[in-house]
Protein backbone atom coordinates (compact mmCIF):
# COMPACT_ATOMS: atom_id res chain seq x y z
CA UNK A 1 0.00 0.00 0.00
CA UNK A 2 2.70 2.16 0.86
CA UNK A 3 4.48 1.57 -2.44
CA UNK A 4 1.40 2.07 -4.14
CA UNK A 5 0.73 5.68 -2.51
CA UNK A 6 4.23 7.28 -3.31
CA UNK A 7 3.96 5.85 -6.85
CA UNK A 8 0.94 7.73 -7.04
CA UNK A 9 2.18 10.88 -5.72
CA UNK A 10 5.58 10.38 -8.30
CA UNK A 11 3.55 10.05 -11.36
CA UNK A 12 1.53 13.18 -10.47
CA UNK A 13 4.24 15.05 -9.83
CA UNK A 14 5.67 13.94 -12.92
CA UNK A 15 1.97 14.86 -14.59
CA UNK A 16 2.76 18.43 -13.23
CA UNK A 17 6.53 19.05 -14.87
CA UNK A 18 5.18 17.78 -18.23
CA UNK A 19 1.91 19.82 -18.46
CA UNK A 20 4.44 22.39 -17.48
CA UNK A 21 6.99 21.83 -20.00
CA UNK A 22 4.17 21.22 -22.38
CA UNK A 23 2.88 24.82 -21.94
CA UNK A 24 6.25 26.50 -22.31
CA UNK A 25 6.33 25.19 -25.80
CA UNK A 26 5.60 27.78 -28.37
CA UNK A 27 3.12 26.06 -30.24
CA UNK A 28 -0.18 27.46 -30.95
CA UNK A 29 -1.93 25.03 -28.98
CA UNK A 30 -0.41 25.86 -26.11
CA UNK A 31 0.32 29.33 -26.55
CA UNK A 32 -3.85 29.52 -27.07
CA UNK A 33 -4.54 27.59 -23.73
CA UNK A 34 -1.85 29.19 -21.55
CA UNK A 35 -3.34 32.69 -22.91
CA UNK A 36 -6.44 31.89 -22.28
CA UNK A 37 -7.92 34.02 -19.27
CA UNK A 38 -9.65 31.12 -17.53
CA UNK A 39 -6.17 29.96 -16.94
CA UNK A 40 -5.34 33.33 -15.06
CA UNK A 41 -8.29 33.24 -12.95
CA UNK A 42 -7.88 29.51 -11.80
CA UNK A 43 -4.34 30.34 -11.44
CA UNK A 44 -5.40 32.83 -8.21
CA UNK A 45 -6.60 29.66 -6.68
CA UNK A 46 -3.41 29.27 -5.67
CA UNK A 47 -5.38 30.98 -2.46
CA UNK A 48 -6.37 27.92 -1.46
CA UNK A 49 -3.75 26.00 0.33
CA UNK A 50 -3.68 22.28 2.22
CA UNK A 51 -5.65 24.23 4.82
CA UNK A 52 -8.31 25.31 2.89
CA UNK A 53 -8.68 21.66 1.45
CA UNK A 54 -7.81 20.47 5.02
CA UNK A 55 -8.13 23.07 7.90
CA UNK A 56 -11.43 24.85 6.80
CA UNK A 57 -13.57 21.80 7.09
CA UNK A 58 -11.95 21.45 10.97
CA UNK A 59 -12.75 25.09 11.70
CA UNK A 60 -15.83 24.80 10.62
CA UNK A 61 -17.18 21.74 12.10
CA UNK A 62 -15.83 23.47 15.55
CA UNK A 63 -17.19 27.02 14.79
CA UNK A 64 -19.42 27.04 12.25
CA UNK A 65 -19.65 30.09 10.32
CA UNK A 66 -15.94 31.24 11.22
CA UNK A 67 -14.54 29.69 8.71
CA UNK A 68 -16.29 32.48 6.13
CA UNK A 69 -14.35 35.52 6.10
CA UNK A 70 -11.01 33.81 4.36
CA UNK A 71 -13.32 33.42 1.52
CA UNK A 72 -15.69 35.91 1.56
CA UNK A 73 -12.64 38.84 1.77
CA UNK A 74 -11.18 37.90 -2.01
CA UNK A 75 -14.37 37.90 -3.09
CA UNK A 76 -15.70 41.33 -1.83
CA UNK A 77 -12.15 42.76 -3.21
CA UNK A 78 -12.77 41.26 -7.39
CA UNK A 79 -16.40 41.45 -7.30
CA UNK A 80 -16.46 45.51 -5.77
CA UNK A 81 -12.98 46.25 -5.91
CA UNK A 82 -12.33 44.92 -10.01
CA UNK A 83 -11.13 48.47 -10.54
CA UNK A 84 -8.58 48.98 -7.49
CA UNK A 85 -7.00 45.28 -9.16
CA UNK A 86 -7.09 46.87 -12.61
CA UNK A 87 -5.23 50.41 -11.13
CA UNK A 88 -2.94 48.09 -9.35
CA UNK A 89 -2.19 45.79 -12.11
CA UNK A 90 -2.06 48.70 -14.61
CA UNK A 91 0.77 51.20 -12.62
CA UNK A 92 2.92 47.09 -11.74
CA UNK A 93 3.20 47.15 -14.94
CA UNK A 94 4.60 50.33 -16.11
CA UNK A 95 6.65 50.96 -13.12
CA UNK A 96 7.94 47.35 -14.19
CA UNK A 97 7.47 45.92 -10.37
CA UNK A 98 8.56 42.72 -9.55
CA UNK A 99 7.60 41.73 -6.21
CA UNK A 100 5.14 43.45 -3.40
CA UNK A 101 8.37 44.79 -1.69
CA UNK A 102 9.10 46.26 -4.68
CA UNK A 103 5.57 47.67 -5.10
CA UNK A 104 5.27 48.92 -1.72
CA UNK A 105 9.07 50.56 -1.75
CA UNK A 106 8.21 52.16 -5.03
CA UNK A 107 5.23 54.49 -3.04
CA UNK A 108 8.39 55.58 -1.15
CA UNK A 109 10.49 56.43 -3.57
CA UNK A 110 12.13 53.19 -4.33
CA UNK A 111 13.75 53.42 -0.59
CA UNK A 112 15.70 50.01 0.06
CA UNK A 113 14.93 49.86 3.38
CA UNK A 114 11.20 49.85 2.94
CA UNK A 115 11.96 46.94 0.67
CA UNK A 116 14.03 45.22 2.93
CA UNK A 117 11.43 45.75 5.78
CA UNK A 118 8.69 44.01 3.20
CA UNK A 119 10.88 41.22 2.45
CA UNK A 120 11.84 40.18 5.98
CA UNK A 121 8.25 40.76 6.79
CA UNK A 122 7.10 38.15 4.16
CA UNK A 123 9.77 35.66 4.84
CA UNK A 124 9.39 35.32 8.68
CA UNK A 125 5.30 35.22 7.67
CA UNK A 126 5.83 32.67 5.00
CA UNK A 127 7.83 29.83 6.04
CA UNK A 128 6.55 28.63 8.99
CA UNK A 129 3.54 29.01 6.36
CA UNK A 130 5.31 26.49 3.91
CA UNK A 131 6.19 24.24 7.04
CA UNK A 132 2.47 23.46 7.33
CA UNK A 133 1.77 22.61 3.48
CA UNK A 134 4.61 19.93 3.76
CA UNK A 135 3.37 18.77 7.04
CA UNK A 136 0.05 18.57 6.03
CA UNK A 137 1.07 16.41 2.98
CA UNK A 138 2.59 13.96 5.73
CA UNK A 139 -0.47 13.96 7.70
CA UNK A 140 -2.22 12.98 4.58
CA UNK A 141 0.02 10.16 3.86
CA UNK A 142 0.51 8.83 7.26
CA UNK A 143 -3.44 8.89 7.13
CA UNK A 144 -3.43 6.61 3.88
CA UNK A 145 -0.90 4.19 4.83
CA UNK A 146 -0.85 4.37 8.28
CA UNK A 147 2.67 4.80 8.80
CA UNK A 148 4.00 6.36 11.82
CA UNK A 149 6.36 8.24 9.67
CA UNK A 150 6.33 10.06 6.73
CA UNK A 151 9.43 12.02 6.53
CA UNK A 152 10.36 10.12 3.68
CA UNK A 153 7.36 11.29 1.16
CA UNK A 154 8.43 14.95 2.61
CA UNK A 155 11.64 15.57 1.33
CA UNK A 156 10.65 13.68 -1.63
CA UNK A 157 8.23 16.54 -1.99
CA UNK A 158 10.29 18.93 -1.12
CA UNK A 159 12.60 17.86 -3.52
CA UNK A 160 10.72 18.04 -6.18
CA UNK A 161 9.10 21.28 -5.23
CA UNK A 162 12.60 23.01 -5.26
CA UNK A 163 13.48 21.30 -8.89
CA UNK A 164 9.77 22.26 -10.34
CA UNK A 165 10.54 26.00 -8.91
CA UNK A 166 14.18 26.54 -10.12
CA UNK A 167 13.24 24.86 -13.52
CA UNK A 168 10.28 26.89 -14.59
CA UNK A 169 10.35 29.80 -12.17
CA UNK A 170 14.61 30.66 -13.32
CA UNK A 171 14.35 30.44 -17.22
CA UNK A 172 13.44 33.83 -17.75
CA UNK A 173 16.16 36.79 -16.68
CA UNK A 174 13.37 38.69 -16.84
CA UNK A 175 11.05 38.33 -13.82
CA UNK A 176 8.17 39.90 -14.94
CA UNK A 177 8.14 37.69 -18.26
CA UNK A 178 4.88 35.36 -18.54
CA UNK A 179 5.38 31.91 -17.31
CA UNK A 180 2.87 29.96 -19.28
CA UNK A 181 4.30 26.66 -17.81
CA UNK A 182 4.14 27.20 -14.43
CA UNK A 183 0.56 29.48 -14.60
CA UNK A 184 -0.79 26.02 -16.40
CA UNK A 185 0.13 24.06 -13.76
CA UNK A 186 -1.20 26.15 -11.03
CA UNK A 187 -4.32 26.49 -12.69
CA UNK A 188 -4.89 22.38 -13.23
CA UNK A 189 -3.81 21.72 -9.71
CA UNK A 190 -6.47 24.42 -9.01
CA UNK A 191 -9.19 22.38 -10.77
CA UNK A 192 -7.91 19.32 -9.08
CA UNK A 193 -8.10 20.85 -5.61
CA UNK A 194 -12.30 21.96 -6.79
CA UNK A 195 -13.16 18.71 -8.10
CA UNK A 196 -12.09 16.69 -5.02
CA UNK A 197 -14.04 18.95 -2.49
CA UNK A 198 -17.09 18.80 -4.77
CA UNK A 199 -16.74 15.16 -4.94
CA UNK A 200 -16.45 14.52 -1.55
CA UNK A 201 -19.12 16.79 -0.37
CA UNK A 202 -21.60 14.85 -2.36
CA UNK A 203 -20.50 11.59 -0.63
CA UNK A 204 -20.74 13.10 2.71
CA UNK A 205 -24.11 14.47 1.86
CA UNK A 206 -25.69 10.90 0.19
CA UNK A 207 -23.75 9.00 3.19
CA UNK A 208 -25.87 11.25 5.80
CA UNK A 209 -29.16 11.00 4.03
CA UNK A 210 -28.59 7.40 4.42
CA UNK A 211 -28.06 7.22 8.32
CA UNK A 212 -29.71 10.62 9.61
CA UNK A 213 -32.69 12.26 9.39
CA UNK A 214 -33.91 15.90 10.62
CA UNK A 215 -32.60 19.33 8.78
CA UNK A 216 -29.25 19.11 7.52
CA UNK A 217 -28.43 22.73 7.81
CA UNK A 218 -29.49 22.80 10.95
CA UNK A 219 -26.27 23.79 12.85
CA UNK A 220 -25.28 25.97 10.58
CA UNK A 221 -28.71 28.39 10.81
CA UNK A 222 -29.60 28.51 14.28
CA UNK A 223 -29.64 31.78 16.28
CA UNK A 224 -26.02 31.42 17.87
CA UNK A 225 -24.31 30.69 14.38
CA UNK A 226 -26.06 33.36 12.31
CA UNK A 227 -24.68 35.62 15.23
CA UNK A 228 -21.37 35.32 13.93
CA UNK A 229 -22.23 37.05 11.07
CA UNK A 230 -21.86 40.58 13.31
CA UNK A 231 -19.23 39.63 15.38
CA UNK A 232 -16.41 42.15 15.64
CA UNK A 233 -14.25 38.77 14.77
CA UNK A 234 -15.75 38.17 11.55
CA UNK A 235 -16.14 41.47 10.05
CA UNK A 236 -11.93 42.00 11.45
CA UNK A 237 -11.40 38.68 9.77
CA UNK A 238 -12.95 39.60 6.86
CA UNK A 239 -10.88 42.54 6.31
CA UNK A 240 -7.98 41.27 7.06
CA UNK A 241 -8.19 38.45 4.06
CA UNK A 242 -9.48 41.28 1.69
CA UNK A 243 -5.71 42.84 2.26
CA UNK A 244 -4.50 39.36 2.13
CA UNK A 245 -5.39 38.51 -1.71
CA UNK A 246 -3.38 41.72 -1.86
CA UNK A 247 -0.27 41.65 -0.03
CA UNK A 248 0.30 37.96 0.13
CA UNK A 249 3.66 37.63 -1.56
CA UNK A 250 2.41 34.51 -3.67
CA UNK A 251 -0.87 35.98 -4.31
CA UNK A 252 0.50 39.63 -5.37
CA UNK A 253 2.64 37.39 -8.02
CA UNK A 254 0.12 35.46 -9.92
CA UNK A 255 -2.45 38.28 -9.89
CA UNK A 256 0.11 41.17 -10.78
CA UNK A 257 3.42 39.72 -12.05
CA UNK A 258 1.81 37.08 -13.84
CA UNK A 259 -0.73 38.63 -15.57
CA UNK A 260 -0.59 38.62 -19.14
CA UNK A 261 -3.33 40.82 -20.15
CA UNK A 262 -5.32 43.32 -18.38
CA UNK A 263 -8.29 41.96 -20.09
CA UNK A 264 -7.99 39.00 -18.12
CA UNK A 265 -9.04 40.76 -14.97
CA UNK A 266 -12.53 41.08 -16.39
CA UNK A 267 -12.83 37.10 -16.60
CA UNK A 268 -10.91 36.95 -12.57
CA UNK A 269 -13.67 39.53 -11.66
CA UNK A 270 -16.16 36.82 -11.79
CA UNK A 271 -14.61 33.62 -12.16
CA UNK A 272 -12.20 33.39 -9.40
CA UNK A 273 -15.60 34.86 -6.74
CA UNK A 274 -16.85 32.09 -8.50
CA UNK A 275 -14.64 29.73 -7.79
CA UNK A 276 -14.17 30.61 -3.95
CA UNK A 277 -17.92 30.46 -3.75
CA UNK A 278 -18.28 26.97 -4.82
CA UNK A 279 -15.67 25.71 -1.98
CA UNK A 280 -17.56 27.76 0.45
CA UNK A 281 -20.58 26.44 -0.41
CA UNK A 282 -19.31 22.31 0.12
CA UNK A 283 -17.11 23.17 3.36
CA UNK A 284 -20.30 23.08 5.84
CA UNK A 285 -21.49 20.13 4.08
CA UNK A 286 -18.22 18.09 4.48
CA UNK A 287 -18.12 19.35 8.08
CA UNK A 288 -22.07 18.40 8.62
CA UNK A 289 -21.39 14.80 6.93
CA UNK A 290 -18.11 13.97 8.57
CA UNK A 291 -19.35 15.41 12.37
CA UNK A 292 -22.52 12.66 12.17
CA UNK A 293 -21.06 9.94 10.37
CA UNK A 294 -17.75 9.94 12.69
CA UNK A 295 -19.10 10.65 15.93
CA UNK A 296 -17.69 9.08 18.64
CA UNK A 297 -14.79 7.75 16.85
CA UNK A 298 -11.75 9.88 17.90
CA UNK A 299 -11.79 11.09 14.20
CA UNK A 300 -9.93 14.89 13.85
CA UNK A 301 -12.30 17.29 12.21
CA UNK A 302 -9.23 18.54 10.12
CA UNK A 303 -9.33 14.90 8.38
CA UNK A 304 -12.68 14.83 7.73
CA UNK A 305 -11.75 15.65 4.06
CA UNK A 306 -9.47 12.25 3.75
CA UNK A 307 -11.43 10.02 5.83
CA UNK A 308 -14.81 10.88 4.20
CA UNK A 309 -13.18 9.90 0.96
CA UNK A 310 -11.67 6.33 3.05
CA UNK A 311 -15.46 5.72 4.64
CA UNK A 312 -16.74 5.58 0.52
CA UNK A 313 -14.20 2.61 -0.07
CA UNK A 314 -13.88 4.27 -3.33
CA UNK A 315 -9.99 3.96 -4.24
CA UNK A 316 -10.62 6.64 -7.38
CA UNK A 317 -11.94 9.35 -4.94
CA UNK A 318 -8.92 8.84 -2.15
CA UNK A 319 -6.59 9.31 -5.05
CA UNK A 320 -8.58 12.34 -6.00
CA UNK A 321 -8.68 13.62 -2.58
CA UNK A 322 -5.02 12.73 -2.19
CA UNK A 323 -3.68 14.56 -5.03
CA UNK A 324 -6.15 17.27 -4.38
CA UNK A 325 -4.06 17.98 -1.06
CA UNK A 326 -0.78 17.24 -2.53
CA UNK A 327 -2.30 20.21 -5.43
CA UNK A 328 -3.14 22.31 -2.56
CA UNK A 329 0.29 21.96 -0.78
CA UNK A 330 3.16 22.48 -3.70
CA UNK A 331 1.31 24.94 -5.41
CA UNK A 332 1.69 27.27 -2.87
CA UNK A 333 5.00 26.25 -1.92
CA UNK A 334 6.14 26.73 -5.79
CA UNK A 335 5.24 30.45 -6.24
CA UNK A 336 5.52 31.17 -2.69
CA UNK A 337 9.75 30.30 -2.86
CA UNK A 338 9.61 31.25 -6.23
CA UNK A 339 8.59 35.34 -5.05
CA UNK A 340 10.53 34.76 -1.93
CA UNK A 341 13.70 33.83 -3.75
CA UNK A 342 12.89 37.10 -6.06
CA UNK A 343 12.53 39.21 -3.23
CA UNK A 344 15.94 38.18 -1.07
CA UNK A 345 17.65 38.56 -4.36
CA UNK A 346 16.96 41.84 -4.80
CA UNK A 347 16.04 43.47 -1.58
CA UNK A 348 18.96 41.68 0.36
CA UNK A 349 21.29 39.85 -2.37
CA UNK A 350 21.73 42.79 -4.41
CA UNK A 351 22.18 45.75 -2.61
CA UNK A 352 24.75 44.04 -0.65
CA UNK A 353 26.67 43.06 -3.81
CA UNK A 354 26.22 46.95 -5.00
CA UNK A 355 27.49 48.00 -1.79
CA UNK A 356 30.59 46.06 -1.98
CA UNK A 357 31.67 46.86 -5.12
CA UNK A 358 31.14 50.43 -4.53
CA UNK A 359 28.44 50.66 -6.98
CA UNK A 360 25.44 52.24 -4.83
CA UNK A 361 25.62 55.94 -6.56
CA UNK A 362 25.37 54.01 -10.05
CA UNK A 363 21.72 55.10 -11.32
CA UNK A 364 22.20 53.32 -14.88
CA UNK A 365 18.57 51.51 -14.93
CA UNK A 366 20.16 47.76 -16.21
CA UNK A 367 16.85 45.95 -15.78
CA UNK A 368 15.08 44.56 -18.83
CA UNK A 369 11.97 47.13 -19.95
CA UNK A 370 8.85 44.76 -21.15
CA UNK A 371 6.76 45.71 -23.59
CA UNK A 372 3.14 46.62 -22.44
CA UNK A 373 0.38 44.79 -23.78
CA UNK A 374 -1.52 47.10 -25.98
CA UNK A 375 -4.68 46.88 -23.38
CA UNK A 376 -2.46 48.17 -21.15
CA UNK A 377 -2.37 51.59 -22.79
CA UNK A 378 -5.90 51.99 -22.99
CA UNK A 379 -7.93 54.07 -20.77
CA UNK A 380 -8.03 53.33 -16.83
CA UNK A 381 -11.38 52.53 -16.02
CA UNK A 382 -13.43 51.19 -19.39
Amino acid sequence: MVFGWVTLAVLYLFLLFSLASWGEKNSPTARALTSHPAIYSLALAIYCTAWTFFGMVGQASRDTWIYLPIMLGPILVYVLGYKFIYKLTLVSKKQHITTISDFIASRYGKRQTVALVVTLIALLATIPYIALQLKAVGATFQLLTQQPNSNGIIIAATGFIAAFAIYFGTRQTDVTEYRRGLMLAIAFESTIKLLALVLVAIVGYSAWKRTQSGPFFESFTNEIALAQFSSFSFIAQTIMAAAAIVCLPRQFHVAIIDNLSLGHIRTARWLFPLYLTIISSVIPVIAIAGKAIFAGQGIEPDSYVLSLAMFSESALLQVIVFVGGLSAATAMIIVATLTLSTMLTNDVILPRILAFTGNTDDKKDVSKKSALSDESSSPLFC
